[in-house]
């Protein structure tokens, strides 16, 4: 299995950034504030004209037949189940270089924009539907451009001695890359989930020195897709797979939880601990003859993220966090590594 290079020439440049500026030591001292902004972006805004970089890489693993990610939600495997294959097991990797870029418009309010390079190998037993024929193995990989996305936070609420600071977001998620519906599915995979979609959320923030304790909720609406077209299906009374118009696919929506703490261990370390879960409704296909719901397409992924940061030289935030999944359509497990640089 190999990376392309797409996603290893960016992050090699930033390895050199971080050896150059270990090298100058580090000043200050880090406050609940600073051990926060270190892991959760979307918690502590920028100040007025101040411009942000980071580079977040980062490489999932799963070993199940759903596939969901928050901001990179993947309908491949319901686009097989529908399909003239049903997947037995799945073995995917995901590796994501993301670049970020964050301005402070106002003192409170900030404009961020993502956009994510994506490699993805896949390893997928799958058994041929209807026919009795034998399992067999295959394996893709694909590299490209994933889904951009952009995004506002406002903070209309700051923190006082008994209340929490509010933070308020809104978003927007394109579908720039390759979408599950734009392929064939027995030779080739998505960079994206075909679809766009928009959120919105709400984050309470409130130090405790020298903690931070925070949590917020949110909605992703998943905007429908024009599909059109024709492939086989499995049809309820039907043994074999029938030739099926698809016209439109009405993602489910979804509803996000987190609560987490960030903790400072000294002047340059901190620690971050955080429960994520995310629940989807329902997914609807729209064919020439019906509107029906797809089989397993609502998900249920939680994630356990253990995180960790260090201040190195101009303050420059290095971080390294491990996402463990705890239900079966989150993934098995997520490795990331993000390093924000203010200017």
């Amino acid at each position: 299995m190999k990376i392309k290079t797409l996603l290893l020439l960016p992050a090699l440049s930033l390895f050199s950034l971080y050896f150059a500026v270990a090298q100058e030591g580090t000043t200050g001292s880090i406050r609940p504030e600073q051990a926060l902004t270190q892991f959760e972006r979307d918690y502590v805004l920028l100040k007025q004209w101040e411009f942000e970089f980071e580079e977040n890489i980062s490489y999932t693993f799963y070993s199940a037949n759903q596939i969901f990610l928050e901001s990179f939600a993947i309908l491949d495997p319901v686009f097989l189940t529908l399909g003239k294959f049903g997947i037995e097991s799945a073995r995917r990797h995901i590796f994501v270089n993301t670049f970020y870029l964050r301005v402070g418009l106002l003192k409170n309010l900030q404009f961020e924009t993502s956009v994510p390079l994506v490699y993805r190998y896949d390893m997928v037993s799958v058994a041929a539907g209807g026919g009795g024929a034998a399992d067999r193995e295959r394996s893709m990989d694909r590299a490209g451009l994933g889904d951009i996305a952009f995004s506002f936070s406002l903070q209309p609420i700051k923190e006082t001695a008994t209340r929490p600071a509010m933070v308020v977001n809104a978003g927007y998620k394109t579908r720039t890359g390759i979408g599950p519906f734009e392929i064939d599915p027995e030779r080739q995979l998505p960079t994206g989930s075909g679809y766009d979609s928009a959120r919105i959320g709400l984050n309470l923030i409130k130090s405790v020195d020298p903690a931070v304790i925070y949590g917020g909720v949110g909605y992703i609406y998943n905007i429908p897709v024009r599909i059109n077209r024709t492939i086989k299906a499995s049809v309820p009374g039907q043994t074999t797979p029938q030739t099926v118009y698809f016209k439109e696919l009405d993602p489910g929506d979804s509803f996000t939880f987190n609560l987490g703490m960030a903790y400072a261990l000294s002047y340059t370390t901190s620690v971050n601990f955080q429960y994520m879960q995310t629940y989807t409704l329902l997914s609807r296909i729209h064919t020439d003859q019906t509107i029906g719901f797809v089989p397993n397409s609502i998900l249920n992924s939680a994630l356990f993220k253990i995180g960790a940061g260090i201040t190195m030289g101009k303050n420059i935030p290095v971080n390294f966090g491990l996402y463990i999944g705890l239900t079966k359509d989150a993934p098995d497990y997520v490795i990331e590594f993000r390093v924000p640089v203010k200017f």
